[in-house]
């Protein structure tokens, strides 16, 4: 049965996806980037920024990469909780998981002052026994770091572990530290993309998530 749920943020527990391009598009216009540079970020949410922007300029040196970077952080972090509203059911989600005895955790790319800010303001830090945020570790998504780090710190075995999200990025990361992984369509990758991750399950909604998670503890059981 599951005793830990590791949560994405972005595009997984907050509709964070629109607020994120409208920001991309205000980088992209400022620069006169092109179109097609900001098509191909669009698939970059998920894993962390300045590797979303070397991937985008593999031939632009390191002080470019970095200036662009902190460009979209300044505009960004203006914004950070008004464009994280939250996906609709999350925390009835969050109080059945907490009934049911699940841990719930969150492993994200984001930094993690960024994600604390959104939870305090809606009231949901208590839910979470710990955020991995993007300076919490060496090796970031899809390298299964952020799970081992988690499993370790609560101790809790990777055969009990299940991680939600709404990228291949998330998926692959559970994958790699050996444990099930849910995928969820409320972000920016479809189903089909999902499934090249070979998730246990993909689904469309929070709602179905804690169900999963809490009916294969209860299959479990009996």
């Amino acid at each position: 049965m599951y005793k830990l749920a590791i949560f994405d943020f972005d595009g997984t527990l907050v509709d964070s996806a629109p607020g994120i391009v409208d920001v991309m598009i205000d980088v992209v216009n400022e620069y006169q980037f092109t179109p097609q540079t900001l098509e191909l970020w669009k698939h970059l949410i998920g894993i962390p920024l300045l590797r979303q922007i070397e991937i985008l300029f593999p031939d632009h040196p390191h002080e470019f990469h970095e200036e662009v970077t902190q460009r979209y952080r300044d505009i960004y972090d203006h914004k950070a909780v008004a464009i994280c509203p939250l996906f609709p059911g999350l925390e009835a989600m969050l109080r059945s998981l907490r009934e049911a005895g699940i841990l719930m955790t969150i492993a994200t790319s984001k930094r993690r002052h960024l994600v604390e800010a959104v939870l305090d303001f809606h009231k949901l830090s208590n839910y979470f026994e710990m955020v991995v945020g993007a300076q919490d570790v060496t090796h970031h998504k899809p390298d299964p770091e952020s799970v081992q780090i988690t499993v370790e710190k609560l101790g809790v075995p990777l055969s009990e572990t299940v991680v939600i999200g709404d990228s291949t990025f998330d998926l692959e990361m559970a994958r790699s530290a050996g444990v099930d992984a849910i995928g969820v369509t409320t972000g920016i990758h479809t189903a089909e993309h999902l499934s090249k991750a070979d998730p246990k399950f993909i689904v469309s909604s929070l709602l179905e998530v804690g169900s999963l998670i809490i009916n294969h503890q209860q299959m479990n059981e009996n």
